[in-house]
């Protein structure tokens, strides 16, 4: 499989998070919504009224990757560009291979103290028994709010 236009992606990261900006952790099925037409990390300057910051994890970003050479989506491969340059990225996983995307989700929320966005039943239900804060995507009308 040639996945040659993935090489082109070569940015600096700043893998540190700023303590004075406000974060949302962002799960891979928001991320995918970009085929819906809907844009989160434009979304989260435009939608809310307080300002917040894109943050997801390593993990999160190998699931986005994975899928979009898949489908060999050019516009996948465009998004994932705007999430390197745009969100704060957290490596949490130990095994890069083998580690679930929601567990470090929900350490990135705690370590942040930022609520999460996502789709996934299962992820909001864990993030409840945690008490972590989740932020809605309103898919009527393409715009995520507070609770």
């Amino acid at each position: 499989m040639e996945i040659s236009w993935f090489r082109e992606i070569d940015i600096e990261l700043d893998n540190k998070p700023n303590q004075l900006k406000r974060y949302v952790v962002i799960d891979t099925s928001i991320f995918l919504l970009i085929r819906e037409k809907f844009d989160v990390i434009e979304g989260l300057k435009t939608d809310l009224s307080e300002h917040y910051e894109c943050a997801t994890t390593d993990s999160v970003v190998r699931e986005i990757i994975r899928i979009a050479i898949k489908s060999r989506d050019a516009l996948m491969h465009t998004y994932i560009q705007k999430i390197f340059e745009k969100c704060y990225i957290e490596t949490l996983s130990e095994d890069l291979e083998g580690e679930e995307a929601d567990f470090d989700i929900l350490r990135l929320a705690k370590i942040l103290g930022a609520p999460i966005l996502t789709l996934d039943r299962e992820l909001k239900d864990l993030a409840r028994e945690e008490e972590i804060p989740l932020i809605i995507y309103k898919g009527s009308d393409k715009r995520i709010r507070l609770p």
